[in-house]
């Protein structure tokens, strides 16, 4: 028996997969009739030559029977085999196959092609019959209605294509350039109708190259509208103009795309980041189609107030598109530009004029992730799990040389913060929150409102409000401004603050609008005030008891040197400057005015390290000055003013005595990423090595008119050894060295005066409710023989005791040195100012368990040691883990000298990853007590506490607590016990002891009487003439 057709079909495949090679003369088509029967010619082709190459070609070869239709068969050749060719022996067979007596008869169905006109009521198929359809189609179906009739409606009656592959795209219009009303794929449910009111309707069926399935039907047909089309599902219900009925997101898996999953708003907001799409689900009553239905909205304040107008979301440069998945169904593909304005938004769908409110706000974020944002991050994709989605910092506090990070929760994805972000940028318009130069900007003046900065004298004059350095996240104060008004105006700013609260607080900020950003510290930084001259000033003036001494007076200074400052940096590219992309410093503690405010930055840091200020034309904003205070803070030199013995009160006149170089901005510091607790050095980004690039600072202009004076002699070196930080309620000292300069045989005399007080991290005193800052003066003369060589240098060690410094603790944690001296035979002068820090013994924390679950209990406890000679008071503790803030109740009202307080705690996870659990203790005698653990939290990420209580039920939660309760407290009594040991050795220690032991460590280098002078690198001061 001859073969079927389908047999037919896999012949010629055959052929194909064979590689019959085929030479094709330059004109092949002449060979391939176009009327029924066969292919008859005999001719062997060959192939084609163009410029010398040999070229692949096809071969086509056109059949045509009144019953099958045209088929094709396509043959490839190629260049590099010459074979003999093929002859079409098969000629007999295809023609005994067409006039066969198993010839398809016409009752059967053609397979579709090109495109067909309708204009009468039918029914369309693939044209595969009770087959699979075939590969590679793609036709059309023309359907245009009859006159007196506009709607046409496609009934299905049956549907299954391979899905995403092989698609039925419905359009309204006679192309299929605009986009479909509906693009249906896979399995479609018989009866299911779709319309069009235009009187045209284009259908288009296209399939791909490899799976097929059995194909579709669907009948056509005509109605005057669509009221009056016949609608196969329709049970007796109300037919008529299309409403909206819902509009849904799919939560979950929009935030897991947005990298959004971990924001702890309970699904109340959809939060995109800016260039990537959202699909929204929306749902008709009655049948409509596409292009009626559009996406509206505005900047919303969250409230009941639009804050720019209603506006069609695609007008403002979002991109909206439409996929019909049935005449009721429609997915709408949502995207926010790549640049569009960041905030809380609220959507609405119109359709036909009505507006259906979508029920939850949208808030639109920063994308570091979207290539086309500025925001981009270009460097390792890593590093954003730091500078965006890591939840606890380091804020770097100290002194050079001696420093370390206070662990901070920025809390960024809580509820608190995020709303709070959203609420700050009321204010700004609709423009300037697409730029990100002007969002950071209105930020950090925004957060110096909202936060109430105070830098006190006395620790009293904090009360009753919570002191900067009880603060142990951003949570907290976040949660306190919201709390204190439903209305942004009317809120009370979060009292109080210094620059690492700010610093921290703006940190969660911009990390919560999707910013990549970090704290930077500057260690002796300066803090000049406008006009900015590079030049931090310091003013000696005489003591009023008649001496010669000096003492420095703050009061006619305008300028200081803090021990350490805390800033901010964001990265983005900008387009407003040149060279301005990457890092861009700004600042939230209120300092200088700029723009009428006090505000700074974003500045390039670029810029900073070259000390460029120009081609700022285009910025829009006073970024001129900001610069100029950031060249400043890291570059300025410290100068000394004398007072001259003329004048009095603010006519006194002063001369230079000497100028301080590279003193100014030392080890700015910030997070290693992925590692709290590590340093990453950063000066190298803000200045060169001001010791070996040589670099002169451009000069500002400056009143110098006074300082032409002739210094005198100078013929004696003082040398200065201190402490790099002593540990609280230790003993310590301090040396001056003085040594005569080589050639100098006549004696000298030198007179020495010290002034000791406590100062705070800024460089301003404390006076812990006393009159005066200065709890410890010296005074001490010191005689140089120039004619014996053991006497030509001398050292002075000066003793501090905790019984001394202790009493001013409280406010601050620094202490300053004022040194002053004079050569009383030349006159000649010694000025130094240098700041000690002290250092609390940290919380120890002993945890039960280092790895928990979302919703199980973590306990452990806390231990606290009272470093000073006398009871510490009013203690307050809190712990802090993401999601959970829990005060401490510590049931005493004071730890004894040198004892040791120990509290249990027990807390429950609300939030999976790695959390910090930072524990932090207040009390009248010190400023702060912190600690830190790291544990592992197992389960989701944003599973809140409601969900988890749900898993167990609440009585057995309560005796689980409790009992965890009980073990942490006998935990603590057994800690107790294994250390009394070192209680005892403790109590053995006396304060010489304590000094002991740094001399041995090499803190302290011990001394003799007449030790010859050593400076900070231990290098000893010889006299040439002197052997070795």
């Amino acid at each position: 028996p001859h073969p079927s057709v389908t047999t037919m079909r896999i012949f010629v495949a055959a052929l194909v997969v064979l590689h019959v090679v085929v030479f094709v003369a330059a004109k092949p088509s002449s060979n391939i009739p176009e009327h029924g029967g066969v292919f008859q010619s005999r001719e062997r082709v060959k192939h084609v030559h163009q410029d010398g190459h040999e070229l692949p070609v096809k071969f086509n070869m056109k059949v045509h029977s009144p019953t099958l239709g045209t088929t094709f068969l396509e043959l490839g050749s190629e260049t590099d085999v010459e074979s003999q060719g093929w002859w079409n022996d098969f000629t007999s067979w295809l023609g005994s196959l067409f006039n066969s007596g198993d010839t398809p008869t016409g009752n059967d169905k053609k397979q579709c092609e090109g495109q067909v006109t309708i204009t009468e009521p039918t029914t369309i198929t693939d044209g595969s019959g009770g087959n699979t359809y075939e590969h590679g189609l793609d036709c059309k179906w023309l359907i245009k209605a009859p006159s007196g009739k506009k709607a046409i409606t496609l009934t299905i009656e049956k549907f299954d294509l391979e899905e995403d592959y092989d698609f039925l795209y419905i359009y309204s219009v006679p192309t299929a350039t605009d986009e479909p009303l509906f693009a249906l794929t896979g399995e479609v449910a018989p009866g299911k109708t779709f319309t069009s009111e235009t009187g045209e309707m284009l259908v288009e069926f296209t399939t791909d190259a490899t799976e097929a399935h059995q194909g579709f039907a669907a009948k056509v047909s005509f109605a005057g509208t669509s009221d009056d089309v016949e609608n196969p599902d329709d049970s007796g219900s109300d037919s008529g103009p299309a409403k909206i009925v819902e509009a849904e997101v799919d939560l979950r898996a929009t935030h897991v795309a947005h990298k959004t999953d971990r924001y702890r708003t309970k699904d109340e907001v959809v939060v995109l980041r800016r260039g990537f799409p959202m699909t929204m689900k929306v749902s008709t009553d009655n049948p409509t189609e596409c292009g009626k239905l559009s996406v509206w909205g505005g900047l919303h304040d969250g409230q009941n107030t639009f804050l720019s107008g209603k506006t069609d979301m695609s007008a403002s440069g979002w991109t909206v598109s439409c996929k019909g998945t049935s005449n009721t169904a429609f997915d709408l593909t949502i995207t926010p530009a790549d640049l569009a304005a960041v905030g809380l938004f609220q959507l609405y769908v119109k359709l036909d004029g009505q507006e259906f409110v979508y029920d939850k706000y949208v808030a639109v974020i920063f994308n570091p992730w979207n290539k086309k944002s500025p925001e981009f991050w270009p460097n390792d994709a890593s590093l954003l799990d730091e500078y965006v989605l890591s939840e606890n910092i380091g804020l770097w506090r100290g002194s050079a040389g001696r420093n370390s990070p206070m662990r901070w929760a920025l809390d960024q994805f809580e509820p608190a913060v995020f709303y709070s972000a959203l609420d700050l940028l009321q204010g700004l318009d609709n423009q300037k929150r697409q730029q990100i130069q002007f969002v950071v900007r209105h930020l950090s003046s925004a957060e110096n409102g909202m936060l109430h900065g105070k830098w006190a004298r006395d620790e009293k004059d904090y009360d009753p409000y919570t002191k900067p350095w009880e603060w142990t996240g951003s949570g907290r104060i976040f949660a306190q401004w919201r709390d204190s008004s439903s209305t942004v105006r009317r809120r009370d700013s979060v009292r109080y603050a210094q620059c690492w609260v700010f610093s921290g607080a703006f940190t969660s900020l911009m990390r919560t609008l999707g910013m990549p950003s970090r704290s930077v510290t500057n260690f002796e930084s300066a803090h000049e005030h406008q006009p900015y001259d590079n030049n931090c000033d310091a003013y000696w003036v005489l003591k009023a008891d008649g001496s010669d001494d000096y003492t420095r007076d703050r009061d006619l200074e305008n300028d200081s040197v803090w021990n350490f400052h805390v800033w901010n940096e964001v990265f983005f590219t900008r387009e407003d400057c040149e060279k301005c992309d990457g890092w861009q410093s700004t600042d939230a503690t209120p300092q200088e005015y700029s723009d009428g405010d006090y505000q700074l930055g974003p500045a390039p840091k670029t810029r900073v390290y070259n000390l460029d200020v120009s081609g700022y034309d285009k910025v829009g904003y006073d970024i001129v000055s900001d610069t100029h205070f950031l060249v400043s803070e890291v570059n300025a030199d410290q100068r000394h003013f004398l007072e001259k013995k003329s004048g009095s009160g603010r006519n006194k006149k002063f001369k230079l005595h000497y100028t301080e170089k590279n003193i100014i901005g030392k080890e700015i510091s910030c997070n290693k990423p992925l590692r709290p607790t590590g340093r990453d050095d950063v000066t190298d980004e803000y200045k060169p090595d001001e010791r070996n690039s040589g670099r002169v600072l451009r000069e500002w202009a400056t009143d110098d008119s006074f300082l032409n004076e002739e210094l005198s002699q100078n013929d004696v070196r003082m040398r200065q050894k201190y402490p790099a930080s002593v540990s609280t309620g230790s003993s310590f000292h301090v040396r001056f060295g003085f040594d005569m300069k080589p050639g100098v045989t006549e004696d000298r005399r030198v007179e020495l005066y010290i002034e000791v007080q406590m100062v705070d991290y800024t460089g301003q005193p404390v006076t812990a409710g006393r009159d005066s800052s200065i709890f410890k003066t010296v005074r001490q003369f010191v005689r140089l023989r120039g004619s014996d060589a053991k006497k030509r240098s001398h050292i002075v060690k000066v003793e501090i005791n905790p019984s001394e410094y202790a009493p001013w603790l409280g406010s601050g944690t620094f202490m300053q040195w004022s040194v002053s001296g004079s050569v009383i035979e030349t006159g000649q002068r010694f000025l130094s100012n240098k700041n000690v820090e002290f250092v609390t013994p940290p919380i120890e924390l002993v945890l039960k368990q280092q790895d928990v679950k979302v919703g199980t209990l973590v306990d452990g406890a806390a231990v606290l040691v009272n470093p000073l000679i006398f009871p510490i008071t009013n203690l307050k503790g809190q712990i802090h883990l993401s999601g959970h803030k829990v005060d401490l109740d510590t049931q005493v009202s004071e730890v004894d000298a040198f004892g040791r307080l120990i509290v249990p705690f027990a807390l429950m996870p609300s939030v999976a990853g790695k959390q910090d659990l930072i524990i932090s203790f207040t009390c009248d005698q010190v400023t702060e007590f912190q600690g830190s653990a790291e544990i592992t939290v197992a389960g989701e990420q944003g599973e809140s506490p409601d969900a988890v209580a749900t898993k167990a039920d609440s009585d057995t939660k309560m005796q689980e607590q409790q009992k965890m309760q009980e073990e942490a407290a006998a935990q603590a009594e057994k800690l107790e016990e294994n250390l009394k040991q070192d209680d005892q050795q403790e109590e053995q220690q006396d304060d010489g002891g304590r000094v002991k032991e740094d001399i041995e460590s090499g803190q302290i280098e011990q001394d003799p009487e007449q030790e010859p002078v050593q400076d900070p690198e231990q290098e000893p001061v010889q006299d040439p003439e002197q052997e070795p």
